[in-house]
């Protein structure tokens, strides 16, 4: 309690800072771009060092909306003291349902690991659980409308537990099913009007596919989950996992979905329609939470808190039975279950599994509440659930489809690796890469912020600004100048480095050098809405400063030749993003490109790279200036963003996060031009 008590820590301020842009009118369209949303925090003077709200959803964040009128320290105190008040209803309810004592129900509490997580990094798990209890304790008193308006409450929180409509839609739960429908549609309303369309739209298209395979975040650890595993023992990554026990795209799209399948689908299938005993009732329930919880791909320490329930149930179970042995197996897999273990930082081969014992000793308990399942001694009047074949048919042709799309896009992503920069520094995303003068130049993304590398053709490298109090999150350099955002507080301001850190611009980002080196332009922000600005002055001077796009542009990026000639992402009135060209007389047009982003025209203004979105990835195309001809330049289910020419107008640097997690870019080079 003192130490969460004392720091911010990670996650608290991810859920904090989304309700707070929210609450003061910001357009949040971009919060899930790292940088984006790094910014805003710098801005504000949060106490951690890095932010970020994958794979969040944005309905969770509205938990802190009463908060955020409080500091966040001072927020994340009522979060720590209002999880321990939600712990009084949960315990209550456990009781009701499983009959054990308030003493052992307060013990299984305080031998839960992760719920000290919970209070240290002020997660979401404590209401989460709450929710989950008083569906089921709901659910047993039939109040079904209750219960699937919590489940879908719930869902829209945190995802998995969507499984949950699983159960209602086995038993044939309709009124259940129907209120779970009609509030998770008000949930999603709710976040709508809050957030707008746009943020919705890109978790659901370009964030959630990648969660549910597992590349939400980092895959290539030792996490408790199957993916994780798979992960380090087949895909190659030639930064994060260069040396996989058996690199076989195949062996993972196949082991991935059946393994996964394998664990939860006697869950589904042991559900009894029109059976409803307690005991047997709430078997069920904590078999579909805990399986939802083995198959997680992104299964942190505090996700396990939500085990305090089927650990109840079981518990209680077995004192019935008085197995008093299973009892003890069943303490030592919960101890386990939450316990931290040192893991080294890249165990070879096969080694990593010995170092993911909470995914055994989950799967152990998941098999124990399956043979309670099994055992139960009305087990023979389910022969007569026919249904159950139709489900086992059905997940079945879900396994296979799930085999192939999963082979398609890992082998897929694989093709990308050729274009790949060695380099010597390594953020977890290195973002805009540039070149000038033979020196690659981009923005790494480390645990202590944002900082600008340059490596040189001979493979030297450089990290600018490492243990800064500020994050270098945009830059451009040429004519022998190196112009740098710093975000700090209260806004960003842009520096030229080799002029003694000349402040050129206060409160702008992504700097921009004319193709002539005489003027600069960059983007000046208004409650998260970007407008284009230019000078024909390197110095400091307001007066000199042009408008070069309307207000009523949320402009995203930009790419600056002079004042005549520039082209630029945006959107207007909630759309799409798309690109736009300008012209002398300053007539941003929009561009027939489809929902496009990150433009670059080549210096010799002949060619116009960008990045269109296409099946949920954004994949880089070719205009041709002079006749409009466009041209796709790759097809891969991954995406390839943030394009930069080099000086010969044939070569393009851009990021690529084939094979890693979304937007966690790592930096390649390709000739685009003959």
């Amino acid at each position: 309690m003192p130490r969460a008590w004392a720091t911010l820590n990670t996650d608290f301020p991810n859920y904090y800072m989304a309700a707070s842009l929210a609450h003061e009118g910001y357009d949040t369209s971009r919060m899930y771009e790292w940088p984006w949303i790094e910014r805003e925090k710098d801005h504000r003077a949060i106490d951690i060092r890095v932010i970020g709200l994958l794979p969040i959803t944005p309905f969770s964040t509205l938990a802190m909306w009463p908060l955020v009128g409080l500091k966040p320290l001072a927020a994340k105190h009522f979060w720590i003291l209002l999880n321990l008040i939600l712990l009084l209803p949960i315990a209550w309810m456990l009781r009701s349902l499983t009959g054990l004592s308030y003493l052992r129900i307060a013990l299984a509490f305080s031998l839960s690991f992760p719920l000290h997580r919970n209070l240290m990094y002020g997660q979401f798990y404590v209401l989460l659980l709450l929710l989950i209890v008083a569906a089921c304790w709901a659910y047993l008193r039939g109040h079904l409308r209750l219960a699937g308006s919590l489940v879908a409450i719930a869902a829209a929180c945190k995802v998995f537990p969507v499984l949950l409509f699983v159960y209602f839609l086995r038993r044939r739960d309709w009124r259940a099913l129907f209120w779970g429908a009609v509030s998770g549609m008000a949930a999603a309303s709710l976040s709508i009007a809050v957030f707008g369309w746009n943020v919705h739209r890109t978790w659901l298209l370009e964030i959630l596919p990648w969660t549910l395979r597992g590349e939400g975040l980092q895959p290539y650890t030792t996490s408790a989950s199957i993916s994780g595993v798979l992960h380090c023992l087949f895909l190659s990554e030639p930064q994060w996992n260069p040396h996989p026990w058996h690199s076989s795209p195949l062996y993972f799209a196949v082991l991935l979905p059946l393994l996964q399948m394998l664990t939860l689908a006697p869950a589904i299938l042991f559900i009894r329609r029109g059976e409803m005993a307690q005991s047997r009732v709430l078997l069920e329930w904590s078999a579909l939470l805990t399986a939802s919880l083995a198959i997680s791909t992104i299964p942190a320490s505090y996700n396990f808190v939500l085990m305090a329930f089927p650990v109840c149930v079981l518990a209680a179970t077995l004192l019935q039975h008085k197995r008093y042995a299973w009892l003890a197996a069943l303490v030592v897999a919960y101890l386990g279950i939450g316990f931290p273990l040192p893991v080294p930082q890249s165990p070879a081969g096969l080694a990593v599994l010995l170092y993911v014992p909470r995914l055994w000793l989950m799967l152990s308990v998941l098999l124990g509440n399956y043979l309670l399942l099994w055992h139960d001694p009305s087990e023979a009047d389910s022969s007569r659930d026919w249904t159950r074949y139709l489900w086992a048919a059905a997940m079945t042709a879900s396994l296979i489809v799930s085999i192939h799309s999963t082979y398609h896009v890992e082998r897929a992503m694989r093709q990308e690796y050729v274009y790949r920069l060695p380099l010597r520094i390594q953020g977890y995303l290195n973002s805009a890469p540039q070149s000038d003068a033979g020196v690659v130049r981009y923005s790494a993304f480390t645990l202590d912020g944002y900082h600008l590398v340059s490596q040189d053709d001979r493979g030297n490298s450089s990290q600018r600004s490492a243990g800064s109090v500020y994050d270098d999150l945009s830059f451009q350099s040429g004519f022998g100048r190196l112009l740098v955002e710093h975000a700090s507080s209260p806004h960003s301001q842009i520096v030229d480095v080799n002029e003694q850190s000349h402040i050129l611009a206060e409160d702008a980002r992504e700097p921009m050098i004319s193709a002539d080196g005489d003027s600069v332009a960059f983007v000046r922000d208004n409650l998260g809405r970007g407008r284009l600005v230019a000078r024909k002055s390197f110095r400091n001077n307001l007066i000199d400063e042009v408008k070069l796009t309307p207000a009523s542009l949320n402009l995203y990026e930009a790419s600056f030749l002079s004042e005549k000639e520039y082209a630029f992402s945006a959107v207007e009135d909630g759309r799409p993003p798309q690109v736009y060209l300008t012209d002398a007389a300053h007539a941003n047009t929009p561009l027939a490109l489809g929902e496009s982003r990150y433009p670059a025209i080549s210096p010799d203004a002949r060619w116009l790279a960008y990045s269109r979105l296409d099946r949920g990835v954004w994949n880089l195309w070719l205009r041709n200036q002079t006749t409009g001809a466009l041209l796709r330049i790759a097809e891969v289910p991954c995406n390839q963003i943030q394009p930069s020419w080099e000086s010969d107008s044939k070569t393009l640097l851009y990021g690529t996060d084939c094979g890693r997690s979304v937007w966690f870019t790592a930096v390649a080079r390709r000739k685009v031009v003959p």
